[in-house]
């Protein structure tokens, strides 16, 4: 509910809201100060009384003489989720499971020239996999588990250069020893 009051200077008809009675304010046009009434008793209305205990919660069922519909679920096989078993998209992480959509979403990315992010390893991939490679291991396995084409990829060059690093270790450790 709301309180109407005129600004006694200029005229502007003001719309205030319940917590504002009694208190003063600025009018909006001419910015004098408008005292805002109080709610006056009449103002306010009581509800109606009810039988009392007229209704029951506990009797009530919301679904009685509804039946409804069951569908049967699955989980994605990218996310895990549940989704229905006729499911044509998860909704969850978007991966297509029905061939003919799937390749009519690979021609419009085709068509838009946008590359997928997952197809080849970024730069913070490259410095993982060749700074940290054991976390670019196992990083390259969870991809590749996701189905993922830089997964493989990851873990070729995480685990090359754990090579290559073990072997510049073993290198230095004997140019230290002479």
């Amino acid at each position: 509910m709301t309180i109407n009051v005129t600004c006694e200077f200029c005229g502007k008809k003001i719309k205030a809201k319940d917590s504002a009675a009694g208190k003063k304010g600025k009018c909006p046009e001419c910015g004098s100060p408008v005292q805002i009434p109080e709610l006056q008793a009449d103002d306010i209305y009581d509800a109606e009384p009810t039988e009392e205990n007229s209704f029951d919660f506990n009797d009530y069922d919301p679904n009685e003489g509804e039946t409804i519909p069951t569908v049967k679920r699955k989980p994605c096989p990218a996310c895990g989720e549940e989704i229905a078993q006729s499911a044509a998209k998860c909704r969850f992480c978007g991966e297509i499971f029905d061939p003919a959509l799937k390749k009519k979403a690979e021609k419009e990315k085709r068509k838009s020239g946008s590359a997928d992010i997952d197809e080849d390893m970024t730069t913070g991939d490259w410095v993982v996999a060749v700074l940290c490679s054991g976390i670019g291991c196992i990083a390259g396995i969870i991809w590749m588990i996701q189905g993922k084409p830089k997964g493989g990829k990851m873990v070729m060059v995480s685990f090359g250069f754990a090579i290559l690093w073990n072997i510049v270790r073993f290198i230095w450790a004997e140019m230290a020893r002479q």
